[in-house]
């Protein structure tokens, strides 16, 4: 088995004013002092009346707290809701096979991302064209590879029967990868997809866990429409049974 570490190098696509209360306080009356008799005899003082007390002030509105700003355009593309950030580094999970377009092809070492991304393209053309619905991220499944390239399977989920496959071609109709794997998380660009292999060898190494030859990349954020530093790609490693 050729390890998982040989497509390491170049493996990978790509690859959220606490409020103020103030409280007015009512001044109170001065007390009032009983005016003495004009009799011959003096009067006994009377009873100063006690002085009011200051009625409760009402406290003042609280003030609106002001409304975030509005981020500036592409300041952050990431998509809410795909999971990636609650997932976990090395998942076991179970995937289940969907109707899919599987479109084969190789590369060279030298042109690997380019190649990627020109297949993915030519499948989500077809699926255009044949007015098929996308059900999920763009995949590539690497199969094997020499020193020269690698053989892989660009493959695009999509929820529309695929009846006609003379209308396909190149492409042809297939599944998305099913079973048991583990998955695992690549943040950020191309140019870090290493690492992040390095690390995944080192996750199955430490386990004794022997993987498939093949293994494969879903590519949950589009690199058209999303920043570089808000890619996610999961990674699927298949054990051996």
């Amino acid at each position: 088995m050729k390890p998982v570490l040989l497509f390491a190098s170049v493996a990978g696509l790509m690859a959220f004013a606490p409020l103020g209360q103030a409280a007015a306080q009512a001044t109170a009356p001065a007390p009032q002092t009983a005016q003495p008799a004009a009799p011959a005899e003096p009067a006994p003082p009377q009873a100063q009346t006690a002085p009011a007390a200051p009625a409760p002030a009402d406290p003042a509105a609280p003030q609106a707290q002001p409304q975030p700003a509005t981020p500036a355009p592409n300041a952050s593309t990431a998509q809410s809701g795909d999971g990636v950030d609650a997932a976990g580094f090395g998942d076991e999970v179970t995937l289940t096979a969907r109707p899919a377009l599987v479109l084969p092809g190789k590369a060279t070492w030298d042109d690997l991302y380019g190649t990627f991304r020109r297949s993915l393209d030519e499948l989500a053309g077809i699926a255009a064209a044949q007015n098929l619905t996308r059900a999920g991220p763009p995949m590539i499944r690497f199969l094997s590879s020499t020193d020269e390239q690698a053989d892989f399977e660009a493959i695009l989920p999509v929820s529309s029967p695929l009846d006609q496959p003379d209308k396909l071609l190149p492409a042809r109709p297939g599944m998305t990868p099913g079973g048991q794997a583990y998955r695992f998380v690549h943040f950020g660009g191309y140019d870090t997809m290493e690492q992040t292999y390095d690390e995944i060898t080192n996750f199955l190494d430490e386990r004794s866990i022997q993987a498939e030859d093949s293994f494969v990349e879903e590519y949950v954020r589009d690199p058209k429409s999303t920043s570089e530093v808000d890619l996610a790609t999961y990674i699927y490693v298949f054990p051996k049974r």
